[in-house]
């Protein structure tokens, strides 16, 4: 028995290592001013921050074209594998419940299995590769669901942006938070919920605190951090993921950190600026 993950682009996982994990990423549409792209087909990341500014508007997203969908599950089925296929959280898109109805279309939906990531960027990409190596070495799905699910619910999303605009903007958080995040002047800390959906956690007065403030909670609620994978995520600021880097090894010993770009899927809604940090309390 063979297993083949697949994911969509928010899962923000770096190409070498989707490559590596041979975990398929279906791109996911993003419409600037107007003009739709395929995010990591005629889109990418750099190109997209460095224009974000002088965008007419905010980019849009929608959830993969469901016949690319259907077309990657039968081809994977195809080949001889069973379908794992891990969307962006349910409390965001519609992009898990689209797959789920695209399940009972394909030729053999009992080997097709479609699990709610509950996040999104790399977090969810974390998941994807944790998803991966546990399903090598597995003679059925029913024999690693529960260990995947396990994993996925402890997984932890905390993040810190430099406005709250876009997300209320984009309708991805209630606009009371982010008017009391602009009138304070405040640099926000949000994280997921069990749900998958995105509330406020903190709020502290400058960058750097924020910084302090996202490894002081993953100081609170990790477990056997010695080995443990740390993701964080940024989008168009590198050096302070690397502050984020230096602070988590400062004070925790850990199996590694791995650094990724907030894609633009997930950028459109969260702006330049974003730092996340994830891992498995």
């Amino acid at each position: 028995m063979s297993f083949k993950v697949i994911v969509d682009s928010s899962s923000d996982i770096p190409i070498d290592k989707a490559t590596t994990a041979g975990i398929i990423v279906v791109p996911m549409p993003v419409t600037i001013d107007d003009k739709t792209y395929l995010e990591g087909v005629n889109l990418e990341t750099k190109d997209f921050y460095a224009q974000f500014d002088s965008f007419k508007e905010l980019p849009k997203t929608s959830q993969p074209n469901p016949n690319s969908l259907l077309e990657q599950y039968e081809k994977t089925l195809a080949e001889g594998h069973e379908v794992v296929a891990i969307h962006l959280s349910s409390g965001l898109s519609a992009t898990f419940s689209t797959a789920q109805m695209i399940r009972e279309m394909c030729s053999a939906p009992e080997r097709v299995h479609i699990i709610d990531s509950l996040g999104a960027s790399f977090g969810y990409g974390l998941l994807a590769l944790f998803a991966k190596t546990a399903l090598e070495s597995a003679t059925s799905w029913s024999e690693v669901k529960e260990t995947i699910l396990n994993y996925r619910n402890n997984m932890r999303y905390v993040f810190t942006l430099d406005t709250l605009d876009y997300l209320v903007k984009g309708g991805r958080i209630s606009k009371p938070a982010g008017f009391i995040g602009g009138l304070l002047d405040v640099k926000p800390v949000l994280h997921f919920t069990p749900q998958g959906t995105i509330e406020p956690y903190a709020k502290v007065r400058t960058r750097r605190a924020a910084i302090r403030k996202l490894v002081n909670v993953m100081e609170q609620e990790i477990a056997n951090p010695e080995q443990q994978v740390i993701g964080i995520s940024h989008s168009a600021c590198f050096k302070d993921a690397q502050i984020l880097a230096d602070e988590i090894k400062q004070r925790f010993k850990v199996k590694d950190i791995w650094i990724s770009d907030i894609g633009c899927v997930v950028g459109s809604h969260t702006g330049p600026g974003t730092l996340a940090l994830f891992y498995t309390k």
